[in-house]
C-alpha cells in the first residue's frame, strides 16, 4: 500500500513541473520589468528606454522651430544743402523699391520700405549728406507672435463653445450671460487679430524716418550749446545763422586797433576792436574776423575739427570744402539754407603759437559764390 502510494506521489510531481515551468515561460518579458521596475517610473520613461516597445508607444517628434520675426527701423539725422530737394529725392528712393510716404514735415520724412530693402535704402539716403546722427533699432517679436497666436486660438476655441452653449439655452438669463461673455471673447479676439496685423505689417515693410538740418535735442532752442569750453567755437556762424553782426559803426583808435587784413574790393570795414573787424559790401556778403587765445598752443587741426563739428551739429552746415592752405591755416566752405534761401559760408583758420584768429565769411549763394575766389584771397591776407 505504501508502495503505490509513492509511485502515484512520483506520477504526479513528474507531471507538474513541466506545467509550471511552461507557465512561466509564457510570461512576457517586459510585463515582468514592469512588474519589478520602480513605481516613480512612468510608461512614458519606458517607451523611451532603447529596452521599451516603440511599436505600442512611439515617441513625440521634436517641435519645429519657429522662424525668427524681427522689426527693423532706423532714424538718421543729415545736414544737406536742401531739404526739400534731399526730401524728394528720399520719396524717390522708397517709390523704386516699392515703399511709400508715411509721414512728412518741413524738414523731416517717414517712409516704409520692403524688409528686403532696408539696408540699401537706409545706405543711399545718408549719402545725401552728413550723417550727424544714426539709430537702427532690430525688435524680435518671434515671443510676442507666437504668445498671441496661442491665446487668440483659445479665445476662438471659447467662443464655438460659447456660440453652442447659446444656441441650446432656453433661458432668458443664461442666454443674458453667454451673449455677455460672448461679447467680451470677441472684442478680445479683434484686438489680438489686430495686433498681429500690426507686428505683420511692420515685420514686412521696415520704417525709416529722416531729418534734415535740424539741431539735436537739447538744442532747439537755440543754434548754439555743444557745451565746449571755447565760447569763440560755439559763436562760429552767429552772424550766418542768428544775425549776430555789429549794428553800429566804429573804427581803430591809437590804442587799439583789430587783426589787419586787405578786403576784396567794394568791402569797407565798418567796425573795429582790438580783437574784432566786420566788414561788407552792398551786396550782403559780410566778412567777420575775430582773435582768440591759443589755449595749451592748441595745434591747427585740432582747433579745425572743433569748428567743423560746431558748424555741422550745432549750425546744420553742409560742408562741401575742406582745404589745407599751409602756413598753420585751414579753409572750410559750405551752405545753410536760411528763411527758405541758400546762403553761402566760409571759415578759415590762422593759427600761431599764442593766437588763433577765425576770417568767416557769409551771404546769398549766388551772390557769394561770384566773390569766392576773392573771399579766399582775402582770408590768406590776414596778417598775424
Amino acid at each position: 500500500m505504501r508502495l503505490m502510494l509513492a509511485c502515484w506521489l512520483t506520477v504526479l510531481l513528474g507531471c507538474a513541473a513541466p506545467t509550471s515551468l511552461a507557465a512561466r515561460a509564457e510570461i512576457d518579458p517586459a510585463q515582468m520589468d514592469f512588474a519589478e521596475s520602480s513605481p516613480a517610473e512612468s510608461p512614458k520613461d519606458r517607451s523611451s528606454s532603447p529596452q521599451g516597445n516603440e511599436a505600442s508607444a512611439p515617441q513625440e517628434p521634436a517641435p519645429l522651430r519657429a522662424d525668427r520675426q524681427v522689426v527693423y527701423s532706423a532714424s538718421l539725422r543729415l545736414v544737406v544743402v536742401s531739404a526739400s530737394e534731399s526730401m524728394a529725392q528720399v520719396q524717390r528712393f522708397t517709390e523704386e523699391v516699392g515703399g511709400h510716404l508715411s509721414e512728412s514735415h518741413l524738414r523731416s520724412i517717414t517712409v516704409r520700405v520692403p524688409a528686403k530693402d532696408f539696408d540699401t535704402t537706409l545706405a543711399r539716403i545718408s549719402r545725401l549728406g552728413e550723417v550727424v546722427d544714426r539709430q537702427v533699432r532690430a525688435a524680435d517679436v518671434t515671443e510676442e507672435m507666437l504668445d498671441l497666436n496661442i491665446r487668440l486660438e483659445n479665445a476662438r476655441r471659447t467662443r464655438e463653445r460659447l456660440l453652442e452653449h447659446l444656441s441650446k439655452s432656453t433661458e432668458i438669463n443664461s442666454t443674458l450671460k453667454i451673449e455677455a461673455e460672448l461679447s467680451r471673447v470677441s472684442g478680445e479676439i479683434e484686438q489680438m487679430e489686430g495686433k498681429l496685423r500690426l507686428l505683420q505689417s511692420q515685420i514686412a515693410m521696415s520704417t525709416i524716418k529722416v531729418e534734415f538740418n535740424v539741431l539735436a535735442p537739447g538744442r532747439a532752442g537755440s543754434d548754439r550749446g555743444l557745451g565746449l569750453p571755447f565760447k569763440w567755437i560755439e559763436a562760429l556762424g552767429d552772424g550766418l545763422v542768428a544775425g549776430n553782426v555789429e549794428k553800429l559803426p566804429r573804427k581803430s583808435g591809437w590804442l587799439f586797433f583789430g587783426p589787419k587784413f586787405d578786403p576784396p574790393a567794394d568791402f569797407i570795414r565798418y567796425y573795429q576792436t582790438d580783437t574784432q573787424v566786420e566788414a561788407m559790401n552792398a551786396g550782403g556778403i559780410r566778412i567777420k574776423i575775430r582773435e582768440q587765445e591759443n589755449f595749451d598752443e592748441g595745434a591747427l587741426s585740432f582747433w579745425s575739427k572743433l569748428a567743423r563739428k560746431a558748424l555741422v551739429e550745432s549750425r546744420a552746415m553742409s560742408v562741401g570744402e575742406e582745404r589745407d592752405l599751409g602756413e598753420d591755416r585751414a579753409l572750410i566752405a559750405g551752405t545753410r539754407e536760411v528763411a527758405g534761401q541758400d546762403q553761402g559760408y566760409m571759415l578759415m583758420l590762422a593759427r600761431t603759437s599764442k593766437q588763433v584768429y577765425s576770417f568767416e565769411a557769409w551771404g546769398p549763394k549766388s551772390a557769394f559764390d561770384a566773390q569766392y575766389e576773392s573771399l579766399v584771397k582775402s582770408a590768406k591776407s590776414l596778417r598775424r
